[in-house]
């Protein structure tokens, strides 16, 4: 059984009166661990704050006994003397009952504050895993020393103040945005866009408030792009409408491709023309929608650019909306030969087995063979044989537009998955590391400190030893 004190170097060798206030923490395997984090009460205010009264350091003079602690309500007591350099440990609130040996452990502040703390790394999180060891105490520490806004100090602020006004002013956008989606109406029409999703996403990192330095970097870059897009092209609604006929005449350039005899391959000529006619006929009817809804694909570049108000994120997601939505005729070619071959493909595996003389039997789960009539045999080789020159047709067609597919989930895929890192990534600390700020619990070294005079600690008339180390990087 031990105790273990953490304590701010400056206080070891303080010369002067005051009280210490931190946190106290008793493990399962009754390890008694004081949490000394400042001296100064102004600092917290306990109604909401983590930090408590733990005791203080007093004169030697002024200290007579352990009952004096106890009336003032105190945890640790620790004195000095003028001829001692340090102070010296007299009174513990909370003491094992087999007590062998006590930790004093000191450490700065600055060093603590840098420590990278992770929020699944809490002190409920150590003790629900039975995982209490020093990495724990190092934590919890870390936590500790954070810094804490004070808000009676920025009440008091002009700058505080004038950060709440650009505050308010940069979120006005948020807000009406905000307001917009929660109409019933456009709710339903934007549930299972990109946008609503990456709406529903940034709702929560900005929530845990645990990227606002990825927020801030998104809304600025996303500003930067719209002042560029306002200020350098001049009409950015005929780029869209350019990009729409170049997709239309790039589709028209395929089927002309498809229509002849691609890379050797012999098509069947009624069903590629066929295919021909009915691709042909959407990407007409899509040319055309086109052209009516040219108005409003003007303003959807715009839209584009407004949206940077809100982050560069938004513009990426509004962007991935605009190519599924562009590449729609695709999506539509590709769903209706998908459809087809998997037809094609699952009549010619039922007609293999009936020209082979086989049949699939359902309560056997098995293929068995079986003797069909000759008119069954007949009528199977027929469409067998019918199907089977057909599908090199649909195969060409299923394989084209697949891989068109497959092109547009891949873009639509690389911004998704920048949108997402651009908002998870961890930047703050990243820029701690640049500027050598960073420090990892693996940096910490617990190093023995050596006195000229041991330390001790009496307790029930036995001296136990106090053994001093220092937390350095």
């Amino acid at each position: 059984m031990s105790i273990k004190i953490f304590l701010p170097t400056e206080y070891f060798y303080q010369k002067r009166a005051c009280n210490l206030y931190g946190q106290l923490h008793i493990s399962e395997d009754n390890v008694v661990v004081y949490y000394v984090v400042d001296a100064e009460s102004k600092k917290f205010d306990f109604g909401t704050h983590k930090m408590r009264f733990l005791g203080s350091i007093l004169c030697s003079d002024s200290y007579a006994d352990s009952n004096y602690c106890r009336s003032n309500d105190m945890s640790l007591c620790f004195t000095y003397t003028n001829e001692s350099p340090n102070i010296a440990l007299m009174f513990t609130g909370i003491t094992p009952d087999n007590l062998n040996q006590i930790k004093l452990i000191l450490y700065e502040k600055q060093t603590l504050s840098s420590l990278v703390v992770k929020e699944q790394n809490t002190l409920s999180h150590w003790t629900r895993e039975n995982h209490v060891n020093d990495e724990c105490d190092f934590y919890m520490l870390a936590q500790l020393v954070q810094p804490n806004p004070d808000p009676l100090h920025k009440a008091k602020d002009l700058w505080f103040y004038s950060n709440q006004s650009i505050y308010m002013l940069a979120n006005i956008p948020m807000q009406l945005f905000q307001y917009i989606v929660a109409n019933t109406f456009v709710n339903s029409i934007i549930t299972h866009t990109v946008i609503y999703k990456h709406y529903k996403e940034w709702q929560t990192i900005d929530a845990t408030c645990s990227r606002l330095t990825n927020i801030m970097i998104d809304r600025a870059l996303g500003i930067i792009l719209m002042l560029i897009l306002f200020t350098f092209v001049s009409h950015p609604g005929d780029f869209l409408i350019q990009i729409s006929h170049i997709i239309i005449q790039q589709l028209y350039s395929l089927l002309k491709v498809l229509e002849g005899s691609p890379i050797g391959l012999k098509l069947n000529i009624h069903l590629n023309n066929f295919f021909l006619d009915c691709f042909k006929y959407h990407i007409e009817l899509w040319s055309t929608f086109l052209d009516l809804i040219e108005p409003i694909v003007r303003q959807v570049f715009l839209a584009i650019g407004a949206f940077g108000c809100l982050g560069f994120t938004y513009q990426i997601a509004l962007l991935a909306d605009l190519i599924s939505i562009v590449g729609l005729h695709a999506h539509c070619f590709y769903v209706y030969t998908k459809v087809l071959n998997n037809v094609e493909v699952k009549g010619l595996t039922v007609l293999w087995q009936v020209v082979r003389g086989n049949r699939y039997n359902i309560l056997r789960n098995r293929i068995e063979a079986h003797n069909y009539m000759n008119r069954q045999l007949y009528l199977a080789t027929i469409f067998f044989s019918a199907i089977l020159f057909l599908f090199p047709t649909t195969l060409v067609y299923y394989v084209v537009f697949a891989t068109l597919k497959a092109l547009t989930c891949a873009t639509l895929a690389i911004l998704e998955g920048f949108r997402r890192k651009l908002l998870t990534l961890p930047i703050e600390v990243f820029l701690k590391y640049m500027k050598r700020g960073f420090y990892d619990i693996d940096c910490l070294r617990v190093l023995d400190i050596p006195q000229q005079k041991q330390l001790y600690f009496t307790y029930r008339n036995s001296k136990i030893v106090i053994f001093v180390y220092q937390l350095q990087i």
